[in-house]
């Protein structure tokens, strides 16, 4: 076999070899994290990335879950999500063929693992550090509308493909007085100007709806739920209510 031949084998192998690699996977322990955590901070960390969710299946301790993910110009990704007694375990690995070459399936700067590690990692910095920061003062109030995907994670159904429309509301009364809250009077404003009140809540909502009427005591957080028809809605205005005084305070929510 003369050099020339040889030098081609040797390409041929080589790059066989790169084909044949599995993409490189990253790991994430999270000993602090429970699985429900993990989920939303792993689904946080892809959107924040600016990838589109392709698919998603939720996390529980006794199955693990994923999310795949793509965005244009990039190569596809997936993270998958293990959950123990140990917290979590998050993978972040980029998906579809590599392309040939003599190097090899390596990891290139700013690929879909090393970026979403970088991040992931800053956002659960800067969730400690909330924590530790505090509540803030005052009453606050944050209405947030959820997705198909984000509907999986909170409520385990994409309730949006059935026409509902579920809202994540956290109040937070850091105030030392007691405050309550007709949840049947937490408004939606449609596109065309109607004013839109809760429906019952789904099979997936049933027990996790927020409370009819409702009294948050000083210093107490409460998270829940309310559904609507799905549509285009502008805002959300409601009213909380000094118990002791029964005074009204409004609040308006942009979306």
């Amino acid at each position: 076999m003369n050099v020339v031949s040889r030098v081609f084998l040797v390409c041929v192998v080589l790059t066989s070899c790169a084909l044949q690699q599995s993409p490189r996977k990253r790991t994430i322990a999270a000993p602090t994290l429970s699985c429900d955590e993990a989920n939303r901070l792993a689904y946080r960390t892809v959107t924040t990335l600016g990838y589109s969710i392709v698919s998603l299946q939720v996390a529980t301790p006794s199955q693990p879950g994923y999310i795949l993910a793509r965005k244009e110009g990039a190569k596809d990704g997936k993270v998958t999500i293990t959950c123990s007694g140990g917290g979590a375990t998050v993978e972040p690995e980029k998906t579809g063929l590599p392309i040939p070459s003599l190097v090899g399936a390596t990891e290139q700067p700013g690929e879909f693992p090393q970026i979403f590690v970088q991040t992931f990692n800053i956002l659960r910095s800067n969730q400690e550090i909330t924590a530790k920061r505090g509540p803030e003062k005052g009453l606050v109030m944050t209405i947030t509308r959820l997705n198909g995907f984000e509907s999986q994670l909170e409520l385990g159904a994409d309730l949006l493909a059935t026409g509902i429309l579920p809202v994540k509301v956290v109040i937070s009364n850091n105030t030392a007085r007691p405050y309550g809250l007709e949840a049947s009077k937490v408004f939606l404003q449609s596109a065309a100007g109607a004013r839109v009140a809760p429906m019952a809540p789904p099979p997936a909502g049933q027990g996790k709806a927020l409370q009819e009427d409702l009294t948050l005591q000083p210093g107490q957080t409460v998270t829940g739920y309310l559904f609507y028809p799905a549509g285009e809605y502008t805002s959300a205005r409601t009213m909380l209510i000094d118990k002791e005084t029964e005074e009204r305070e409004g609040f308006s929510v942009q979306f």
